[in-house]
């Protein structure tokens, strides 16, 4: 069974290493036929990046309820197994290929590309910095770069609304336990965003009138606040930076989506606030280790080499859409070209450059009017100031969002 090449530039890590060390990954990778119903265990995956490559499989996890895996999606770009991990088996549901690829090899080719000078693909590293790259991407292969976990009244929801015939009565005893998003929800059913004829005073009420999916994506907005806090002083004041502006692209996005009536603004709002969630990760190692950056352009260098693979990660280890895995890798890929109807990908790019127009952070940023995303939202923008009257016109709305988000 012949592996295809061309899959590997799609692969989490190893597309990071250079083309002829992918090559040799894959030379060296087993592939491997499941049968429905034959099952792998993670501690007998450890030695090895396992990807699924054609099939469906189930991924079961400790108290979490089992997800499906497919091929041809990007949940299968990324390792089915990572140390540390709460999955404790995968089932084949149907017949299906596996990939495995030496975790040994893959940190041989890492090191031997930093120390010799070479780059890994998209990165310009120092010293220093290749030190710092070196480390935290063991860690990662490792498992031992900690991701943070979902809220508790997400997970419930989560897990609340993954089972058939869920209803708004499930989901309002999950969050009755917490008076303050009681409180947000139904504030924001009776709201200018989401107003009907008559106030709403219940939960329910406001769950049914949001629903369900909506208020899904609004509570684990509102729960994710906690993450970007820290006990240490100097950690949690570049985490709140990193909220503020988080806020800041969830916010436009959200107003956009609202705007132009495409896509679903609440899940468009969460997007914006987890674009950047792949930091969160990686300045808690740096703290927790004590690793010593002494430039701060090396550190966000660092940061901006990393974030994607490891905001992919966080994704995944949630169990979020997939467009959010494609949000954070591509964010700041100004020309991304998707065949089809504008994505959730394409918004919070949109949002991204006016958030920085915005903050007058305009090095390296193109004209919104020739960026692939904003031309197939507003496809018939033929005026100099369209994009300039876009955002003064969603000025109101965005400030409303920040708000809400900041409470």
């Amino acid at each position: 069974m012949q592996f295809d090449n061309t899959i590997l530039k799609h692969l989490v890590p190893i597309k990071q290493l250079q083309n002829e060390h992918q090559l040799q990954m894959a030379r060296h990778s087993q592939m491997i036929a499941l049968r429905a119903g034959d099952e792998l265990f993670v501690n007998e995956e450890h030695l090895w990046f396992v990807y699924l490559i054609e099939g469906k499989l189930n991924l079961l996890e400790t108290d979490h309820e089992s997800v499906l895996l497919e091929d041809s999606t990007e949940q299968a770009c990324y390792p089915l197994f990572n140390e540390g991990s709460n999955k404790i088996r995968i089932i084949a549901q149907s017949a299906s290929i596996i990939a495995r690829f030496d975790r040994h090899l893959f940190n041989s080719f890492v090191d031997e590309e930093l120390t010799s000078g070479d780059e890994l693909q998209s990165v310009e590293a120092s010293e220093v910095e290749g030190h710092l790259f070196n480390e935290i991407m063991r860690a990662f292969n490792a498992g031992n770069l900690k991701l943070p976990s979902l809220p508790d009244i997400a997970i419930k929801v989560k897990k609340a609304l993954s089972r058939p015939n869920s209803s708004a009565q499930d989901v309002s005893r999950i969050v009755s336990a917490d008076p303050a998003m009681v409180t947000r929800l139904i504030n924001i059913a009776n709201g200018p965003l989401n107003r009907g004829v008559d106030p709403i005073g219940s939960i329910h009420g406001a769950l049914v009138r949001l629903g369900l999916q909506n208020s899904k994506d609004l509570i684990i907005s509102f729960s994710i606040k906690q993450l970007f806090m820290s006990k240490s002083k100097i950690l949690n004041q570049r985490l709140q930076e990193l909220y503020d502006s988080s806020v800041d692209v969830a916010a436009i996005s959200f107003a956009l989506s609202k705007q132009s009536a495409m896509l679903a603004p609440d899940h468009i709002m969460l997007a914006g606030l987890l674009h950047e969630i792949g930091v969160i990760p990686i300045l808690s190692y740096i703290e927790d280790t004590g690793l010593v950056v002494t430039d701060e352009n090396e550190l966000n260098s660092i940061i901006k080499n990393l974030r994607g693979v490891v905001g992919g990660m966080v994704i995944k280890h949630w169990g979020l859409s997939n467009d959010l895995i494609a949000v954070v890798e591509n964010f700041e890929n100004w020309q991304r070209q998707e065949d089809g109807e504008i994505d959730t990908c394409d918004m919070i790019i949109i949002a991204q450059i006016y958030h920085r127009l915005k903050h007058q952070q305009i090095e390296g940023l193109p004209n919104i009017n020739d960026v692939p995303a904003f031309k197939k939202l507003y496809p018939e923008n033929q005026d100099a100031n369209f994009a300039q009257n876009i955002f003064q016109q969603a000025h109101d709305e965005i400030t409303a969002i920040m708000q809400l988000l900041k409470r």
